[in-house]
């Protein structure tokens, strides 16, 4: 697929020239949360390595992403056992286990091998089942069959973002396509180990009735070859070109009601479908208008347990007038405005007369 490279330049502008002083040895960050890896709920720990970046990163970088902010070009090998280090101590009794990088733990040039078996080594007898994530170019057999070898089941996750290759071109920058994830997606498969898709709710230059159609059109498309499928609602990281737009008020993000929507209406498709929304009814995460802490809570129970009655029934039960007309307003637009932000910075600039 050719690439928008105006938009992909408009991207790299953006990104900082310099990267910021930091602990090579630390992890940019470790925490426990919920999730179902083996198929219930239960405490999963967190840890995403600071590495050299992603490789997409180096030509630009996806429009939403901003784990560039946390790359060091001085990260080598012994510093990533640092951080593997510190990653195993804190595992105690948590038995599930979610990696990420800046990019692709499977990329050996991004994390090389010597520091991927370390890795390896150090969790075996420790965790039960871990997740790991990458792009599509580094799930190869030659690359990542023999990681069966240390006995630890594996969901590799890939953010495919959207089954619509014009939406990955032009709204999201990706530099991949549908076909590139169904080719990794099988291969995944075909080697045993079980796959996790990730898409974006509400990419840039999207009504969200739009959005929405993409969601639900994606999972059904994904479903075949996952084991589970995380939808995942934008937020805002800095420096990206989503950031640019949202500070301008010329990007609004999604609402709950719209995930609630897309969770109802793709729970049957043939796979797990689950979402676990990045700061929730706050300024740089998805949120109604007015908070809403039940939909946040009753859609995390809901993929937490497979089963969605609960929010079903709230959302059938819901006045959602107001939230039908904004879609319908919004649907007519050349462009897809945050009009609060936009009134904010209308009423707070200076007018020359």
């Amino acid at each position: 697929m050719m690439i928008n490279r105006e938009f992909a330049s408009s991207i790299k502008r953006l990104m900082p020239n310099s990267q910021r002083k930091t602990d090579l040895d630390r992890p940019v960050s470790i925490w426990r949360e919920k999730d179902r890896l083996r198929g219930y709920p239960e405490t999963t720990m967190v840890a995403i390595f600071k590495t050299t970046g992603c490789s997409w990163y180096r030509f630009s970088s996806c429009s939403m992403c901003g784990y560039f902010n946390d790359v060091s070009s001085e990260i080598r090998s012994e510093n990533l056992k640092r951080q593997i280090d510190i990653v195993s101590d804190s595992l105690e009794d948590v038995k599930t286990l979610k990696i990420f990088t800046s990019g692709s733990f499977l990329d050996p040039q991004e994390f090389p091998i010597e520091a991927r078996d370390y890795f390896f080594r150090k969790i075996s007898g420790k965790v039960e089942k871990l997740l790991v994530e990458s792009r599509t170019e580094y799930i190869t057999e030659s690359n990542i069959a023999y990681l069966k070898d240390f006995g630890i089941p594996i969901r590799i996750a890939i953010g495919l973002e959207s089954a619509n290759d014009q939406i990955m071109r032009n709204s999201i920058n990706k530099g991949s396509t549908f076909a590139k994830y169904v080719k990794a997606a099988e291969a995944v498969r075909k080697m045993g180990y079980e796959l996790r898709t990730y898409l974006l709710f509400k990419p840039l230059f999207l009504s969200e009735e739009d959005a929405i159609a993409d969601m639900i059109d994606s999972v059904r498309k994904s479903a075949p070859y996952s084991t589970d499928v995380s939808v995942n609602p934008m937020n805002i990281q800095k420096n990206t070109m989503v950031e640019y737009q949202w500070k301008k008020g010329l990007y609004r993000l999604p609402r709950l009601w719209s995930l609630a929507r897309i969770l109802l209406e793709s729970k049957d498709f043939g796979t797990q479908v689950v979402s676990y929304p990045t700061g929730g009814n706050k300024e740089r995460g998805i949120h109604n208008e007015s908070p809403d802490p039940n939909l946040l809570q009753l859609i995390y129970d809901g993929s937490l347990n497979q089963d969605f009655k609960e929010l079903e029934d709230y959302y059938k039960s819901a006045d959602k007038k107001e939230y039908f007309a904004s879609l319908a307003a919004e649907q007519i637009n050349l462009s897809q405005p945050d009009f609060e932000r936009l009134i904010s910075r209308t009423s707070n600039a200076s007018v020359l007369i």
